[in-house]
């Protein structure tokens, strides 16, 4: 008899491999706490990630404590998704010559390619609503470094994103295209072996590694009229919603981004401002005005002044004008795909391993996971005696959450 569980782990492994070579957006997620949370959780679970602790100077020579606040970085896991399939003829296949490469070719390298695009989509869907930065014009492809990784590097160094690690420009292939035609010469291959067969690379520039990918999305800017801020903020604790006066039926979208008049951003150290340009937020949950006034949720929270985390010059005042979209002139109802500049320090990505089932019914079953990124790839085989089958199915786990979307992300709006 064959060693059916020998075969159940080769199905496994020769998925998670494929699977892992195939991955582009989200290989820019942070991974490091994968290694920290090997429990198997349930679905809609989520798990608290600290952030380090920061603090402010004392002047002079008396004890000043400062409290310790401990913020957290929030990571829930989405509903299990995967693929499924009838193949009652596994064993043959195996038993032919060149049996496992006719498996990994015809079966689990699309298998695997549907999957490794579902990650990556889930991850760009959740790196464009979450980034608070913003370069470029909504519905217009920038053609220039200027308009996408010049901007977007300034944003980063200004707010303290750190100079180690990689940085990803992932733009669509229009807006790759205009840029490197006239650019050609400044596109240098990757030198990393490793990369080379990552999907949709096309080479280093301007500080980052530049991806095309069709996993981006579209965002459809909400209609505002005149938006203002209705009450003047005060304290030190963190604000993440507003209530803003505006025009009743307006609507605020989830992934829109705005600024408000007179609060600049600051350093994180340094807590000094720079430019004049305003701070941007995005919106964290879609919501309509009524009333003539909604409530505005956004991220990252707002810090104002005498916070160790201040993150703004001063706090917003009443009236204080909100500017949807810095960037784009009359952004209310564009439509255009938002590229996304990234630090892998920007959001999380976890993976989460699922029960392993012990029914008599299942022949098959092998689970085996990724120790950098964390992605576990389950495969069970079982057997359907009613239809007289076998069922064949993947299955993956995954969480996402923002570590510092506002110095480490950066939307690139676009055509």
């Amino acid at each position: 008899m064959p060693n059916t569980f020998a075969y159940a782990d080769w199905l496994a492994m020769e998925s998670l491999d494929l699977l892992e070579s195939k991955r582009a957006v989200s290989q820019f997620f942070n991974t490091d706490y994968n290694k920290e949370f090997k429990q198997r959780f349930p679905v809609g679970d989520a798990i608290r990630v600290p952030f380090p602790q920061q603090f402010t100077v004392r002047n002079g020579l008396p004890y000043n404590p400062q409290t310790i606040n401990r913020r957290h970085a929030t990571i829930e896991f989405y509903e299990p998704f995967g693929i499924d399939f009838e193949w009652d003829s596994a064993e043959a296949y195996l038993r032919a010559p060149r049996g496992r490469e006719k498996v990994a070719k015809e079966i689990l390298d699309p298998a695997m390619s549907q999957l490794a695009q579902e990650i990556d989509s889930r991850c760009a869907l959740f790196a464009y609503q979450n980034a608070a930065s913003v370069v470029g014009i909504l519905q217009t492809n920038p053609t220039t470094y200027d308009a996408t990784s010049a901007a977007a590097r300034q944003i980063m160094q200004e707010l303290g994103c750190p100079d180690s690690g990689e940085r990803a420009m992932i733009v669509p292939p229009a807006v790759h295209r205009s840029i490197k035609t006239t650019n050609i010469g400044l596109f240098n291959p990757v030198a990393d072996i490793s990369k080379q067969f990552r999907r949709g690379i096309v080479g280093t520039s301007d500080g980052f590694e530049w991806y095309e990918s069709m996993s981006l999305y579209r965002h459809l800017a909400g209609t505002t009229t005149s938006p203002t801020v209705t009450t003047t903020q005060t304290g030190t604790a963190a604000i993440s919603s507003i209530a803003i006066t505006c025009t009743t039926g307006n609507t605020f979208l989830k992934g829109d981004k705005f600024s408000i008049a007179a609060s600049l951003p600051v350093h994180p150290q340094t807590r000094r401002t720079f430019g004049t340009a305003a701070k941007t937020f995005t919106v964290t949950a879609s919501v309509t005005a009524v009333s003539s006034s909604a409530t505005v949720a956004f991220s990252p929270p707002m810090y104002g002044p005498g916070s160790q985390y201040q993150n703004v010059d001063a706090l917003p005042v009443a009236s204080a004008v909100v500017t949807m979209w810095p960037g784009t002139s009359s952004p209310n109802g564009k439509l255009g795909q938002v590229g996304i500049a990234l630090h892998r320090n920007a959001f999380a990505l976890v993976g989460a391993e699922l029960e392993e089932p012990k029914s008599s019914s299942v022949e098959l079953v092998s689970q085996k996971r990724d120790p950098d990124s964390g992605i576990s790839v389950r495969f069970i085989r079982e057997w359907d005696s009613r239809e007289s089958k076998f069922i064949n199915r993947f299955d993956v786990m995954i969480g996402n959450g923002v570590f510092y979307n506002d110095a480490c992300a950066v939307a690139v709006a676009c055509g």
